[in-house]
């Protein structure tokens, strides 16, 4: 785990056969809720929370329950990309505050749920999902993780 200040230290993603290693700012979710089903198309509502984002909606084609294992972990993550640190790797007064002003955009995230053996799998890959974090304070307490993506 990469905290805010070790981030010129972050690998790249990289594949390994069917394997992505995938450096992530990962938002844990802590309710997701069911909102409805739309009778006129396949869609279900989901209303989710995750720590350090704004709550969301997104409709989706099938049920989480059908796509999710038995209390399965779900995270909204960011992919990290060392773009976003700008020409410099070290990080300065400056490089931090446009690093802030970029994390704080609104972003697309992917859904990922946890599956044994340390890996993750990316679900609802055909909804948008967009995202945003809450405050300054929870983007300066982020950490980048590497999720094994299958």
């Amino acid at each position: 785990m990469y905290d805010f200040h070790s981030l010129a230290r972050v690998p790249l993603p990289r594949f390994f056969g069917r394997l992505l290693t995938l450096p992530c700012i990962a938002y844990h979710v802590t309710m997701i809720q069911l909102k409805g089903a739309d009778p006129s198309t396949p869609n279900y509502m989901y209303s989710i929370q995750a720590s350090g984002l704004t709550p969301l909606e997104i409709a989706l084609p099938v049920k989480l329950e059908d796509i999710t294992r038995p209390q399965g972990v779900l995270y909204l993550v960011r992919p990290w990309h060392s773009k976003l640190l700008g020409p410099s790797a070290k990080l300065d007064a400056v490089t931090e505050a446009q690093l802030v002003a970029a994390l704080w955009t609104p972003f697309n995230a992917l859904l990922l749920t946890q599956l044994p053996h340390n890996e993750h799998k990316r679900i609802a890959s055909s909804t948008l999902i967009t995202a945003q974090p809450i405050d300054r304070a929870s983007i300066m307490n982020s950490r980048i993780s590497i999720f094994n993506v299958v």
